[in-house]
């Protein structure tokens, strides 16, 4: 399909009312399922995101907040085994479900050997953690796994003490939020961080249409003006993409005290980049 008529597809259905009990609807006709294949993706990056993390500070007993957790908490569940004492889990609306919550533990549970090599864990451990167990409920098993579900919330402000975070982290979620409320996101990143405390983003900065329409570029929408590629979002605020490039972002974080940028700061694969800095 043409990013064009998914586009015009996309903000036909976004200007639909009713789109909860919509969402709710469609949960009944389609139960949510996994995409392994793309799991597996999120995965591997956030294994390769605690690694960074390691470097700079220790993960066991670290307390830590994922801006936009989404439907599946695949990166705070590879934080809570790596050793996090608590990590909060931040989201505009509530998406995550039962459903999606066991999603991501049955997508975990299949790339067992893939986190057992990344985060050097005991497999024992690690069977316990991702066990099936349909009479414990979710909000037991997030307790268990310490695991704060903050949603709906404000990233902009958040009730959380100062300096109480040792990691503000994200993945692939940046790149969907507009400039000026990113700004004030990342100047209450620095008030949540303890001094050493660190931030660590993945940014894919490609056009996202592309990942369904192989005839553009990566950069395809760099081409358009801000007035024209607004129509590509216009009724539905899901494909919304800020189009920030990776030195822009360094800029807005630069409007705090770091006291180091880390060679992390750098594209690692074509149209992507890994920030990390360390909070003055």
């Amino acid at each position: 399909m043409s990013w064009q008529a998914k586009c015009v597809i996309d903000n036909a259905k976004g200007a639909l009312p009713f789109q909860a009990q919509l969402r709710r609807l469609k949960d009944r006709i389609s139960p949510y399922q996994p995409n392994l294949r793309r799991d597996l993706d999120t995965i591997v990056q956030g294994i390769r995101q605690v690694e960074w993390v390691s470097e700079v500070l220790p993960i066991k007993g670290a307390s830590v907040l994922e801006i936009g957790s989404g439907w599946q908490p695949i990166i705070p569940l590879l934080y809570s085994l790596a050793g996090a004492s608590q990590v909060f889990l931040t989201d505009r609306n509530v998406l995550l479900r039962p459903e999606t919550f066991e999603a991501a533990l049955y997508s975990l549970r299949t790339h067992t050997q893939v986190i057992l090599d990344g985060l050097n864990l005991d497999p024992k451990v690690l069977d316990y953690a991702l066990r099936q167990d349909p009479g414990t409920s979710m909000e037991d098993r997030l307790k268990e796994m310490h695991l704060v579900y903050m949603a709906p919330c404000d990233c902009r402000k958040l009730n959380l003490s100062a300096a109480s975070l040792d990691v503000v982290t994200s993945r692939n979620c940046l790149e969907h939020i507009p400039p000026d409320v990113l700004q004030e996101i990342f100047h209450e990143s620095y008030r949540l961080l303890k001094p050493g405390g660190a931030a660590c983003h993945l940014v894919d900065h490609s056009d996202h249409w592309e990942h369904n329409d192989k005839s553009l570029s990566r950069v395809n929408f760099l081409k358009y003006s801000d007035s024209f590629f607004r129509w590509t979002y216009i009724f539905n605020s899901l494909n919304y993409q800020n189009r920030l490039r990776h030195p822009e972002y360094i800029e807005m974080c630069s409007t705090r005290p770091v006291s180091a940028w880390l060679a992390k700061s750098t594209m690692w694969m074509r149209h992507r980049c890994a920030i990390l800095l360390r909070c003055g």
